[in-house]
């Protein structure tokens, strides 16, 4: 008695009832989608934070402002080794190895900076990037050997700088 209710009097499918089961499935999809893109964009009003490498010291923030925020750590540890542990979390988080912390310069220090206390020698750039569909949400991690300061607070001889700029969706 079921097969009957989908056929017309006359023995053949309706192209109305089909057509009413396509749309509703339709409108399902669509408002499932809907819930997703929703979900996906309030995920994105956050920072997206990438593991610090381990036992660095968080030393402090600043430019902190709406939408975005600086995060600064030091470690003991050399900052090749550092850029190697961030290498491994972009590995693991792009799923390849075709994005790569960037020497900046290639080789050597930065011309004229030698004798400027507070200006980088050198730095690898790490750029993890979640953004979407008119989101942006990144965390691009710098890394650079400290230098001698007078301030003892912001004397970092001897250590490297771990610098998080991170930007998200407001």
């Amino acid at each position: 008695m079921t097969a009957t209710r989908t056929r017309t009097r006359s023995g053949g499918v309706s192209i109305v009832r089909i057509a009413l089961i396509v749309g509703i499935v339709g409108i399902l999809i669509v408002g499932a989608w809907l819930i997703w893109f929703f979900i996906d964009q309030a995920s994105r009003q956050v920072p997206f934070d990438v593991a610090v490498y381990p036992g660095a010291e968080f030393w402090g923030e600043n430019d902190v402002q709406p939408g975005g925020r600086n995060l600064f750590y030091r470690t003991p540890d050399s900052p090749e080794l550092v850029a190697e542990f961030y290498q491994l979390r972009l590995n693991e988080y792009y799923g390849d190895a075709e994005q790569f912390c960037v020497r900046i310069p290639p080789e050597g220090v930065n011309e004229g900076v030698e004798n400027n206390p507070n200006a980088v020698l050198y730095q690898f750039k790490c750029m993890f990037d979640r953004s979407g569909f008119n989101a942006t949400q990144f965390t691009q991690v710098i890394i650079y050997p400290g230098r001698y300061n007078p301030d003892p607070f912001f004397n970092a001889e001897g250590l490297t700088i771990v610098k998080y700029e991170q930007q998200w969706q407001q």
